[in-house]
C-alpha cells in the first residue's frame, strides 16, 4: 500500500481501470446471472404476485446481472404481477433535504431527475409510471393502485408523515427491497422517525414549512409547503440500531444470486419493531446530547 500510494498519478488511474476491467471479466466469467436466476431468487424472499414493494437498487457490471435496466425492471414487475405494485423513491438531491430545499428554484415532477441510481431515473421516464408530487421526498409508482399511492403527497406537511406514500406502503402490507445496495439506504425509515416524532427530547423538523416553487403533471406552476428534517436531527440519527435490532429479531431476509446481494423486510415489521423499542427507551437517535 505504501509503494502504491507513491506512484504517479496517471499510473495509479491505470492499475484502477486494469482492476476494475479484471473485476467485470471474472464477474461475467463465474458470477453472471439472468432474468430466470433473479426472479428465482425473489420467490425465495417470499415477493409474491400482488405484492407492493419498494425497490432501492444498484446497477452495473460488477453485479453480474446479464441483460439491460430495463430487462432488470421487468424482472422485479413480473415478480409482483398481476395486482401487484412497483415503488421507487426519486430524491432529486444528494445533499440534506434543508440544503436542498434552501436552493432550489423549482421541482418540474415531470422533467427533475431521480439522483436515487440509474434504476430509479429510467423508472422515472418509463411508461406507466406515476411520480408524487413532493419536492423533497417524491415517490415512483406503477401498476393498479399507483394513483392513490402518489396522490395527494402535495398536501401533505411532513414529506414521509400521514398521508405519504410512505404511510400507504405500510398500509397495503408492503415490502421494501435492497438490489446490491446496504440496507441503510431505506427511506422508510422517515416514516419511523416521524411515528416516534413525539417522544423525541429535540425538533424533528424545522421549525416552519417551507415554501417550494413546483410545476406539476399538467404543467403548472405552484407551491407546495412542506418541512425539512433539522440538522440536529439528521445528525442525531442512528440507523445501525435500528437495523442491529430488525436482524437480531430475524426480520431481515436474505439472498445471493451470482455477485448480487438482495435483502427484504416486511414494514409493518418495521413499524411495529421501532414502536416497541421506543416503548423500552431504545433509541434510533442519540438523545444522551439533548439531556445533557
Amino acid at each position: 500500500m505504501l509503494l502504491l500510494s507513491r506512484l504517479p498519478r496517471p499510473w495509479k488511474a491505470w492499475l484502477r481501470a486494469q482492476y476494475a476491467e479484471a473485476e467485470r471479466w471474472y464477474v461475467r466469467a463465474f458470477r453472471s446471472y439472468g432474468a430466470d436466476e433473479l426472479a428465482a431468487c425473489l420467490r425465495s424472499l417470499g415477493v409474491r404476485p400482488g405484492d407492493t414493494v419498494m425497490l432501492h437498487s444498484a446497477f452495473g457490471s460488477r453485479y453480474g446481472f446479464r441483460g439491460t435496466i430495463d430487462d432488470l425492471t421487468r424482472v422485479f414487475l413480473d415478480a409482483i404481477a398481476p395486482g401487484g405494485n412497483l415503488l421507487m423513491v426519486s430524491l432529486p438531491y444528494r445533499s440534506s433535504t434543508l440544503d436542498y430545499l434552501s436552493t432550489l428554484k423549482c421541482f418540474d415532477v415531470r422533467k427533475t431527475p431521480s439522483m436515487m441510481g440509474l434504476v430509479s431515473e429510467y423508472f422515472r421516464r418509463r411508461a406507466g409510471v406515476l411520480r408524487s408530487l413532493n419536492p423533497s421526498h417524491p415517490v415512483l409508482a406503477h401498476g393498479p393502485d399507483a394513483e392513490s399511492i402518489v396522490a395527494g403527497h402535495e398536501d401533505c406537511l411532513y414529506p414521509c408523515g400521514p398521508g405519504t406514500p410512505f404511510e400507504k406502503l405500510a398500509a397495503l402490507d408492503g415490502r421494501a427491497i435492497f438490489f446490491n445496495v446496504p440496507f441503510a439506504t431505506f427511506t422508510f425509515f422517515h416514516h419511523l422517525e416521524h411515528l416516534v416524532s413525539a417522544e423525541m427530547p429535540f425538533p424533528l423538523y424545522t421549525d416552519r414549512p417551507l415554501e417550494v416553487p413546483v410545476i406539476d403533471w399538467q404543467g403548472q406552476p405552484r407551491t407546495v409547503r412542506t418541512y425539512a428534517f433539522s440538522r440536529e436531527a439528521i445528525r442525531r440519527r442512528r440507523f445501525e440500531v435500528l437495523e442491529r435490532e430488525l436482524r437480531r429479531r430475524g426480520l431481515i431476509r436474505g439472498c445471493r444470486v451470482g455477485a448480487s446481494r438482495l435483502e427484504m423486510v416486511r414494514v409493518r415489521d418495521t413499524v411495529e419493531c421501532a414502536r416497541e423499542m421506543m416503548r423500552r427507551g431504545q433509541h434510533f437517535h442519540d438523545f444522551e446530547e439533548a439531556r445533557r
